[in-house]
């Protein structure tokens, strides 16, 4: 018996038919989509974090600007009521003195605590500014990844347009 006889007829030789192989898809654009996702999402996340920052040091500098205010203001009223007890013969000269001083001490308390709110002040903007630019940084991602998107979807299109042309 014949290797490979088989029932019926012999079969017979068949026609290679030219068929175009599909091409292996280009992947190159998609796995760039991807890498620019990746770093966009870690923009998004610098530019969060950055975000949170400005607004801790914000909500200090506003706390340091009220306690700033208010002993300002306490000195400012003590030493009135000094003055104005001393002028209405309540106070002796040496309580006077004694108000003075307290009062001399306080307003130096207040010009530190107002440069520390100026040197807040001054960190505050720096991280405004940080903030601002991590802003301008996603922004300037997300439209590259819109058009490398719409990009790849036109490929993609045009693709199809030419697979069913043929």
């Amino acid at each position: 018996m014949r290797i490979g006889a088989g029932f019926g007829a012999r079969a017979g030789k068949r026609e290679v038919i030219d068929v175009a192989e599909m091409k292996k898809p280009d992947r190159r654009l998609d796995q760039l989509l991807h890498v620019r996702k990746q770093r966009l999402s870690r923009l998004e996340r610098e530019r969060n974090e950055a975000r949170q920052a400005w607004r801790e040091i914000r909500q200090q500098l506003s706390g340091k600007k009220q306690d700033w205010r208010q002993l300002q203001s306490r000195a400012q009223s003590e030493w009135m009521s000094a003055r104005a007890a001393f002028f209405s013969m309540g106070l002796t000269n040496a309580d006077f003195k004694r108000a003075k001083s307290v009062y001399e001490r306080m307003k130096l308390e207040a010009g530190e605590m107002r440069l520390a709110c100026l040197a807040l002040a001054r960190t505050c903007r720096q991280a405004g500014t940080a903030f601002f630019a991590a802003r301008d940084r996603v922004q300037g991602a997300n439209k590259q990844q819109e058009k490398l998107t719409v990009l790849r979807d036109e490929m993609k299109a045009l693709a199809l347009a030419q697979n069913a042309e043929a």
